[in-house]
């Protein structure tokens, strides 16, 4: 019997055990799922004897709207009864007459079912008799229920246990097989092994070798026999010397045996062709000195002899030297003589000086491709993609791997029709180049154009057997055109119309609005904070933020209407019709509404307003100037009264204007007519009551106009940039009153003084702070500079630089106004201060709001946590002054102890060393 017919009969075996195992674990499984419905059912009756008592009771109760529900559910039970005990169908399910064990349990619940059904459908009466005979009735059919489904759980486990002894015994068998069978095949393979040494002995030139044949009349034995033959056959065959040298000089290869010093023993005719020594010349010299690099082929020969008899370097690159000093280069490979026990090697060298001709040549053109200006596409003649160059990948973003074998539609941008497409494949597959500019997509889904020229390229018959293309990018000289386009009317950074288109539409439809006598509106929008966004985090986030108010801004005017970018954070909408001054009014607090929703740039958050003037045609004006004008004095007069609403121009602003411009003129002489002071407010030690130190706080007596209000002429001094000599003087005067105070004997006391933020970006801050102090002879120690969140946050590193500097002349330094800015945990640690004044916004509310009362306390625990004092500021009620307390606040400002008093007033306080009291 044959190898191949024995492990046939082995795997047959094998496979009819696991057929019969598998049928058997389905029909298993099978008869699992037909016995869970058998018991299924059964357990409906238990379920259905519990359903029929209480609809009967129900019914005997005076309920009889149970009662055909009674007569379904008895139904039911009666027919699922008959189907256990006689079989049939339920819900598509075949059910077998019940096996004959159970009949005896069937028989006696048929009976009990009639008696059940005597007494509950009996519900007419209320004898009290029947409700206990009723459910007895019930208990004893529930009772012979249970027992039928136990019965059948009973049968069902009988059957798996039967199915289970056939699988285990199965298994058994395939077992047995199994180890049979590997039996077998171990005594059959064992020829084989012996074999497969042989082999490999006469592999290594043994061929004395013989193999006993195998009892077995099988392919092993066939082998076997063919084994020995052949070793016989190799025994016997005697190849001459002669014969031997004859092939060894038609090799085209060079040819090198070497010895175990590593001279050579002898070569062969390629040799002398190719080197041009004679055969005889090179017999006895080093094999090292004919190559260029000795060292490395010596160091390749001990290599070589390391790996013993089966020793084998193959494809070693370098070159040899010719009689007349040429290089020729090679590849080499280096064997052991197999039969040589004298350590002999065979060295044959390949001539491959043409071939590093052609590398050198396809590497420069390589180098030429890849580093080409152009991006290069080679496809085949069906246009699918073979090659395409670094600069292909820079212009698309598809790589290599992406983009070969595919067809180059993949980038099509849709830009062009069929028609060009066709002309495309009409010309190259002609045989002609086809140059054109051409709109392509790359993989983001940039569009992006390219001057693209493709050529055929041709076999030495004239097929064509390639396509070559070159494409330069030329998106840069499209955008250009469209830019300049863009340029010419719309604003770069947002794409709204800039002032030259917005200019154009406003006359066009001043025009129509004359000929058609309709109204219409503008409106002068000006951002609230933006210098401030752009100061504090860059003018990066800035441009993000004028992108996005232009997008809100599109989106809360008309179709028809037109929102320009004035230049900076200015903007104009034309409002191209109304009907009444309103519609303008609705438009305008739409644009509020979305101007104050919070802002996400770069993930920062960002909270911004917009003043807004608006003028009507014609009642405010009949030409551009003069409606741009009152546009602009409306939205003015907005920001004059706490911005960030919207105004409609009227003549009482040209009073309004005329009063700025008069404060302006006064505001200019104040300094020299002497018309400012200075107020003092006490700082409260909030443990002690005890003075520590007050805030000077300019004040303005105006000899015609009176007393004028900081809120009036701050910003004013401000906008015309006079608060740096203002609050240079208020610098001085504080410290010159500092002096006095010690003069007269008073203790030394902290005096607090404002540094506006154009105070302090002057670069001469601290010159002039030191000229001060050396006048007045005031003590360093007892001067706090106050500088608002704000201005430290405009430019950080300048800040903290100047900070220091100010530090070291010995002044302490408090940030006011804490907890309205944008400064972070990270820039406060890096603040040299010594001072956090909560702003007395948080205060005011921090008794009545809990938001304002946690960020209080957290403010305050920072502070701590940095060792930095904390004055609060605003106090005005003993509630907050209790809620300060218990936060650990350390010192306090505000009406409920002083409004800020003029210097006699102060000087009394410190004369009488006043302690204030604090409300325990």
């Amino acid at each position: 019997m044959s190898l191949s017919r024995k492990i046939n009969i082995l795997l047959f075996l094998v496979t009819l055990v696991g057929i019969f195992e598998l049928a058997a674990i389905y029909y298993y499984q099978s008869l699992q799922k037909y016995d869970a419905k058998v018991i299924n059912l059964a357990g409906r009756q238990r379920m259905l004897c519990q359903m029929a008592e209480k609809y009967a009771l129900s019914a005997a109760y005076e309920d009889f709207s149970d009662k055909e529900n009674l007569v379904k559910t008895v139904t039911e039970y009666e027919q699922n009864l008959n189907t256990l005990y006689k079989g049939g169908v339920i819900s598509g399910t075949k059910f077998p007459p019940a096996p004959k064990r159970t009949i005896a349990l069937f028989q006696e619940n048929t009976s009990l079912l009639e008696s059940f059904k005597d007494s509950a459908y009996d519900i007419d009466t209320q004898d009290a008799g029947l409700k206990v005979k009723l459910h007895e009735k019930s208990t004893a059919l529930l009772d012979i229920s249970n027992r039928i489904t136990n019965e059948f759980a009973s049968v069902s486990e009988d059957k798996n246990k039967y199915l289970r002894g056939v699988l285990i015994f199965m298994t058994v068998v395939g077992v047995l097989i199994f180890a049979i069978g590997s039996r077998k095949v171990y005594k059959l393979m064992s020829p084989l092994r012996t074999l497969a040494v042989s082999v490999s002995k006469v592999g290594k030139g043994d061929y004395t070798q013989k193999i006993a044949l195998p009892e077995s009349d099988d392919e092993i034995s066939d082998l076997a026999y063919a084994f020995n033959n052949m070793a016989y056959n190799l025994r016997t065959t005697v190849v001459s010397k002669d014969y031997l040298n004859g092939v060894v000089d038609a090799m085209g290869d060079m040819l090198l045996v070497i010895d175990l010093n590593g001279k050579i023993k002898t070569n062969n005719r390629a040799v002398s062709g190719i080197l041009m020594f004679d055969s005889y010349e090179l017999i006895g010299t080093q094999a090292s000195d004919l190559f260029v690099v000795g060292d490395v082929i010596k160091e390749k020969l001990k290599e070589v002899r390391a790996h013993g008899p089966s020793g084998r370097i193959d494809r070693i690159e370098g070159w040899l030297k010719t009689k007349n000093g040429r290089k020729v280069a090679v590849q080499c490979s280096f064997s052991m003589m197999r039969g040589a026990e004298n350590g002999d090697i065979i060295c044959v060298a390949i001539d491959i000086t043409q071939r590093k001709h052609y590398e050198e040549d396809l590497r420069k053109l390589s180098i030429a491709v890849e580093q080409s200006l152009s991006a290069i596409v080679i496809t085949d003649a069906k246009g699918n993609i073979e090659f395409v160059n670094h600069k292909f990948t820079e212009n698309t973003g598809y790589t290599m791997s992406e983009v070969k074998g595919k067809n180059p539609r993949i980038m099509k941008s849709g830009k062009h029709g069929p028609e060009f497409y066709k002309l495309l494949w009409d010309t190259i597959t002609a045989g002609d180049e086809f140059r054109a500019d051409v709109c392509n997509k790359k993989k983001d889904g940039t569009i992006y154009w390219q001057f693209l020229s493709i050529a055929p390229i041709k076999d030495t018959v004239g097929n064509i057997t390639h396509f070559i293309s070159v494409q330069i990018d030329d998106t840069e000289r499209k955008l250009a055109e469209e830019r300049l386009k863009q340029l010419a009317h719309f604003d770069v950074l947002t794409g709204l119309p800039n002032r030259f288109l917005y200019k154009d539409r406003l006359e066009q439809n001043i025009l129509q609005a004359k000929r058609a006598e309709f109204n219409f509106a503008i409106m002068f929008l000006d951002l609230d904070k933006f210098k401030f966004v752009n100061d504090t985090l860059g003018h990066h986030v800035g441009d993000l933020l004028l992108k996005e108010v232009a997008a809100r801004l599109r989106e809360s005017v008309r179709e028809s209407d037109t929102v320009a970018r004035m230049g900076g954070d200015e903007f104009q909408v034309l409002l191209t019709k109304i009907n009444k001054p309103t519609d303008a009014a609705v438009i305008a607090e739409k644009i509020l509404k979305a101007m104050n929703e919070p802002f996400i740039l770069s993930e920062q958050r960002c909270n911004i307003g917009v003043s807004i003037g608006i003028s009507i045609f014609p009642d405010n004006g009949e030409n551009i100037e003069q409606l741009t004008k009152n546009a602009d004095m409306a939205m003015y007069h907005v920001k004059e009264r706490g911005k960030n609403w919207f105004k409609f121009y009227d003549s009482a602003m040209d009073a309004a204007i005329l009063e700025k411009a008069n404060l302006e003129r006064a505001l200019n002489m104040a300094l020299n007519r002497n018309e400012f002071t200075l107020h003092y407010q006490p700082q409260i030690n909030i443990k002690t009551g005890q003075m520590v130190g007050c805030e000077a706080l300019i004040r303005w007596q105006h000899p015609e106009m009176g007393h004028i209000s900081p809120d009036r002429f701050i910003p004013l001094a401000e906008e015309t940039n006079l608060i740096v000599p203002i609050g240079e003087w208020v610098l001085r005067e504080a410290c010159n009153q500092s002096r006095i105070w010690r003069q007269n004997g008073f203790p030394a006391q902290r005096i607090g003084v404002n540094l506006s933020t154009y105070q302090f970006k002057d670069p001469m801050l601290v010159k002039k702070i030191t000229t001060i102090l050396e006048e007045t002879a005031m003590d360093p120690r007892y001067l706090d500079l106050e500088i608002t969140e704000t201005g430290l946050m405009q430019n950080i590193e300048i800040g903290i630089a100047a900070m220091k500097e100010l530090r070291s002349l010995g002044v302490s330094i408090s940030v006011d106004d804490f907890g309205t800015g944008y400064s972070s945990l990270i820039y406060l640690k890096r603040f040299p201060i010594d001072i956090l004044k909560i702003d007395q916004n948080f205060i005011r509310n921090c008794t009545t709001d809990a938001s304002d009362a946690v960020i209080t306390s957290t403010i305050i625990s920072m502070a701590h946590s940095l060792n930095l004092g904390v004055i609060a500021e605003g106090v005005e009620t003993i509630a907050q002054l209790e809620l300060l307390r218990i936060f650990d606040c350390d010192e306090v400002q505000g009406y409920i102890f002083n409004r800020p008093i003029p210097e006699e007033e102060f000087s009394k306080l410190l004369e009488e060393e006043h302690v204030f009291t604090l409300i325990d």
